[in-house]
């Protein structure tokens, strides 16, 4: 039982480090990966460690579409002002 409620603490504590980071922004940083199908579709690699989706067309899409292969630092913040 002791086991239980140390994976249910460590999940939990896990969870709001998770959801203070989404509230303050993050950063990606590595080489952009994708197959040509993936491209195509909005999936991309970050280093092997992080897949970035995005909706097709999107001018995030363009810009990854064009960096595959290459270097980047990608920034996700919150907008000023929204909830």
């Amino acid at each position: 039982m002791r086991r239980i409620g140390s994976v249910l603490l460590v999940l939990g504590l896990l969870a709001t480090g998770v959801v203070l980071a989404a509230q303050q922004g993050f950063t990606v940083r590595g080489r952009i990966g994708a197959t040509d199908q993936e491209a195509q579709e909005g999936y991309f690699a970050v280093d092997n460690q992080t897949m970035i989706v995005v909706k097709p067309g999107s001018e995030l899409h363009g810009y990854l579409r064009s960096r595959v292969g290459q270097r980047v630092r990608i920034s996700i913040e919150p907008e000023s002002g929204s909830n």
